[in-house]
């Protein structure tokens, strides 16, 4: 769609920069394209790009926002801020932390080991209830006013014994200087609310904010953001009504309309001409919305729309027939064609229950198929404990698999301990992370290695900019480096590597085209083999630079070299703990600092600007050892076997493949003996994580690569939709799971009375989010639609079909 210049409606959108707009846009209509022009015409209207706020529902709409706009304007893309909401207000609680009390390194529960936690307070067994139990203390959280109430205090609409066990839930997070999602929302607002100071600073923080999916936001919400824009009001919310789906979790989407057409008085605009299914399709879903009891936004297929087919609908008299029709009629679109895309096919059902079923006989007709729940094994608490481990030898900074590795098994490091060393010493730039490195154990001071190599040693300040991300796929381009000596630059180190995979997308970063690099580039062996002797001998320095230090490694052992197991210092977690700073990427830091030289994503320019960040720094350090060495005296002895456990198993990571390295892990740490005492199956599960690490490991890649390949894959894990394009294979998922995806052919099962619409909202009469939730099943579809229902379930009872079909019958071919 983005190949054909802006339609009349979405011409008039983009040009609204100035004053607020609400723009009602239903799926398939441009909305993605209208936002991303609209914030290329803002900055070439005159407003920074650091100015600019864009606020997405997922992590995948964020991300798809942060391409779009790297192919617009690529200089710029860096400095837009482009999140979540829970993204947002980690991040501005991180700025303020201390201010207001929290620790900066505060670590994030997720949904998962929320629930864990409240399963074990409340004691109940069943996810469902915990989760049940886990949105009445969100709601409590989102809806209070009362910001100096205490846990009890704030949760007392539950009853005493809820809101007694409600508090020990908050005390037991706070002991753990860690915030749940609710969290991130309730303090942003106490922030606001009672710090003046920190409210003047954030209302002109921005000058231009968009809002994407407003259905999906709740008051609190609105809360923040109405804060953020009343400097300016230059406040965009975009959404489609007509897709709430999750009033159930506590989304406002009338109140918040209602509260911002009262705040700021926006244009509205709509979207109509939609171009992303064929006409059927779409003339078939507005019909459906014609019966929701109000529509907000009207669907109109765009002229270049194919007529497409008709829908099939099919009944079968057993649940497991319907599960085979579906495999059958997967089967004949694959037919004849070897390369069938079988990742542009979703099955989307109303409960899981359906998926379990449905998949099972995917399996046995041999379709390739992936489910959420398949992925959910990473997110279980013993498999989550032992991966903590294998993140912190790949990433020593990593504070949240830290405190999860002191969880269980315990070692004599209780909560006070923890609390005492993190707030102590963040006034001295000492993080918790610093008890797990040898050096900290051998001068009482974790940055004493830096400081005498500075002073009266070699060190090496490098940069290097890269094809792309991926430390098994993507190369080194460029490598510059700045050696000093007793803290005097001596010599430089910069060229350009010709490289054998093509620079892509990164060319808008660095700039370095591929006929650029065959003309001035060097073979990699000769460059890397120059940069290691360069280095040899000194401690490296880099802005971030685990990033730079991995991509190097692994492009250096490819190609045969073997480079030792770096020492090195981050100048990015360095300025962290001692400057003050909004953002600490390294040309905000150039230029709050008044640095003598900036960055320019040229190696040779961000590794001389780095040099000069580390000459600022160097004071700020010294001047607070004493108070460190204190510190480490009065604690270090309960982290010294640790430190020196973890160093060993880093050692071991350049040597095991990664399913030994687990096993050795799990047994040395005490994590197969502590799951011994619980339930057989969480053992069971980490012995099971130890074979999926022997399946993923690629025994072509050095061990460490491996294992960072491994790690990074189920990082992932997560994003449903990547997992099914990377692997070709059909997702099946939940109807609230498909949210934002759109696929070319889709299977609706299980359509039947009590199911779809479910038996809640029957009983309940709350049916009107039901059919929102069906129109989105619908929606998904780009070219082809096919229902399915069942007379008979598994117990012997009848079914009706779903009350739904009846609204769409014109379209459908049965």
């Amino acid at each position: 769609m983005s190949q054909y210049p802006p339609n009349s409606e979405q011409k008039n959108i983009i040009n609204h920069i100035e004053g607020a707009i609400l723009v009602l846009a239903p799926v398939g209509t441009g909305k993605t394209r209208v936002l991303s022009d609209r914030v290329v015409k803002a900055i070439q209207s005159g407003i920074p790009a650091e100015k600019i706020l864009c606020l997405t529902f997922t992590n995948r709409a964020a991300k798809e926002m942060k391409e779009r706009l790297a192919q617009s304007c690529p200089n710029e893309v860096r400095e837009i801020t482009i999140k979540t909401f829970h993204g947002l207000c980690a991040s501005m609680l991180r700025i303020e932390a201390r201010k207001i009390g929290l620790p900066a390194d505060f670590v994030v529960y997720d949904d998962a080991d929320c629930i864990g936690l409240i399963k074990d307070i409340f004691n109940v067994s069943k996810d469902k209830d915990a989760q049940k139990i886990f949105f009445k203390l969100a709601e409590c959280k989102t809806k209070t006013n009362h910001f100096h109430a205490s846990p009890q205090q704030r949760f007392l609409s539950l009853g005493e014994n809820e809101s007694e066990l409600a508090s020990q839930y908050q005390i037991i997070l706070q002991e753990r200087h860690s915030l749940d999602f609710a969290d991130l929302i309730f303090n942003v607002r106490l922030m606001l609310n009672l710090y003046p100071d920190i409210r003047q600073k954030w209302e002109q923080r921005f000058d231009l904010i968009q809002v994407d999916e407003v259905q999906d936001t709740h008051l609190s919400e609105y809360e923040i953001v109405h804060c953020l824009a009343s400097h300016r009001c230059n406040l965009a919310m975009i959404g489609d009504l007509d897709q709430t789906i999750y009033e159930w979790r506590g989304s406002e989407p009338e109140q918040v309309i209602g509260q911002f057409k009262q705040d700021f008085q926006p244009q509205e605009y709509s979207l109509v001409l939609n171009y992303r299914a064929t006409k059927t399709l779409l003339n078939a879903a507005s019909a459906f919305a014609d019966c929701f009891t109000k529509r907000h936004t009207q669907i109109t297929p765009a002229e270049s729309c194919e007529v497409g087919d008709s829908i099939e609908f099919y009944t079968t008299e057993k649940e497991n027939q319907e599960a085979e029709w579906i495999g059958k009629q997967i089967q004949n679109l694959a037919n004849h064609d070897p390369n069938f895309d079988y990742n542009r096919i979703a099955v989307l059902t109303r409960t899981h229950k359906r998926i379990y079923l449905i998949a099972n006989v995917l399996e046995k007709l041999n379709l390739p198929c992936v489910t959420v729940e398949q992925y959910q094994f990473f997110m279980r608490q013993e498999v989550k404990d032992a991966l903590a481990y294998l993140r912190l030898i790949i990433n020593p900074f990593d504070t949240a698999s830290m405190r999860r590795i002191l969880l269980r098994p315990r070692r004599g490091i209780g909560n006070a301990t923890v609390n005492h060393i993190i707030n102590e010493g963040q006034d001295y730039g000492f993080h918790l992370t610093d008890m797990i490195f040898k050096e900290t154990f051998v001068d009482g001071d974790p940055f004493s290695h830096l400081l005498t190599a500075y002073y009266s040693g070699t060190i090496v300040i490098f940069d290097v900019e890269t094809t792309g991300l991926s430390v098994s796929e993507d190369e080194v381009i460029e490598v510059a480096g700045v050696k000093l000596v007793e803290g005097e630059v001596t010599d430089e180190f910069h060229y350009y590597i010709a490289n054998e995979v093509s620079v892509g997308d990164s060319q808008n970063v660095h700039h370095h085209s591929d006929d650029f690099l065959a003309e001035n580039g060097q073979p990699a062996i000769t460059v890397l083999r120059g940069f290691l002797d360069f280095i040899q001998g000194a401690l490296l320095v880099g802005h971030n630079v685990g990033f730079d230090i991995k991509m190097i490694t692994a492009h250096a052992r490819r190609i045969g070299l073997n480079p030792p197991l770096f020492q090195w210092a981050d100048t990015w977690s360095l300025s962290n703990r001692f400057i003050e700073s909004d953002s600490y990427r390294l040309g905000v830091l150039a230029k709050n600092l008044n640095l003598p030289v900036s960055p320019t994503h040229q190696a040779i320019d961000d590794a001389r600007t780095t040099v000069e960040l580390l000459l600022y720094l160097i004071p700020l350090i010294e001047k607070h050892s004493d108070e460190r060495r204190a510190l480490v005296y009065r604690y270090g002895d309960n982290f010294e076997t640790l430190a020196q456990q973890v160093e060993n198993w880093r050692e071991k990571s350049q040597e095991r493949r990664s399913a030994n390295l687990l096993e050795q892990i799990l047994e040395e740490s005490g994590l197969y003996a502590y799951y011994q005492q619980e339930e057989k199956k969480r053992l069971d599960n980490l012995q099971r994580l130890v074979q999926v690490f022997e399946e993923k490991d690629n025994l072509g890649f050095h061990p460490e690569t491996a294992l960072r390949n491994i790690l990074e894959e189920i990082a992932l894990a997560k994003d449903l939709d990547k997992v099914s394009q990377d692997n070709n294979q059909i997702l099946i998922i939940t109807v609230h799971q498909a949210k934002g995806l759109e696929f070319d052919t889709v299977f609706l099962a299980g359509l039947c009375e009590n199911e779809f619409p479910s038996y809640y909202s029957i009983r309940d009469q709350t049916i009107e989010e039901e059919k929102h939730l069906f129109y989105v099943a619908m929606t998904r579809a780009k070219k082809r639609l096919f229902l399915s229902t069942y007379r008979q379930n598994a117990k012997g009872y009848h079914n009706q079909p779903s009350r739904f079909l009846r609204e769409v019958t014109e379209y459908v071919n049965q």
